[in-house]
């Protein structure tokens, strides 16, 4: 198995404001998941990352329609409304429905807990993030939770459109 965490962030690593806003984020991010999501067989986010998807409206839902997705959450009564779209509660259990369904590429994009849940675990292998024009000094960072440290190996430095740095880091084991 093979798992990405690529992630959307201001140059000191805040995936979004304090209440969860995203929106000094670059729509080219949202645009650079969806290439990348060509690559791999499943999109993995947190609770808290799909509503705010779900909020956004029925033209990013489109985007996903042909997309499998794993939604991690606590909430026991999560409806699923859209059959690409799986729930599971723990990474133990989203492991083993990815083990299940023959899921070898596994793309995480969200949010910090369920970046960091991965990452503590010690089973991630790439990671990539699209650092946008942008200063907060208050936010959610790319990882909360439990303590862990990882050396990263540079792999490569894109410059995207719209003055967004992609660096692609390999996890050092």
């Amino acid at each position: 198995m093979m798992i990405t965490i690529e992630m959307a962030c201001s140059i000191n690593g805040l995936i979004a404001t304090e209440d969860g806003n995203e929106d000094f984020l670059s729509y080219r991010g949202w645009e650079i998941m969806l290439e990348f999501l060509k690559e791999y067989d499943v999109l993995i986010w947190g609770r808290k990352t799909w509503d705010n998807i779900l909020s956004w409206g029925e033209e990013y839902l489109n985007d996903l329609k042909d997309i499998k997705i794993i939604i991690l959450t606590n909430e026991r009564d999560s409806k699923n409304e859209f059959p690409n779209v799986t729930y599971c509660n723990s990474i133990e259990d989203c492991l083993s429905i990815c083990e299940k369904l023959g899921y070898e590429k596994l793309f995480i994009s969200g949010g910090a807990t369920i970046n960091n849940a991965f990452m503590e675990r010690g089973i991630v292998d790439n990671i990539i993030l699209n650092y946008n024009p942008y200063v907060l000094n208050k936010g959610i960072p790319l990882f909360t939770g439990n303590y862990f440290e990882n050396k990263l190996k540079l792999e490569k430095i894109v410059k995207e459109k719209d003055d967004i740095l992609q660096v692609h880091y390999n996890v050092v084991k």
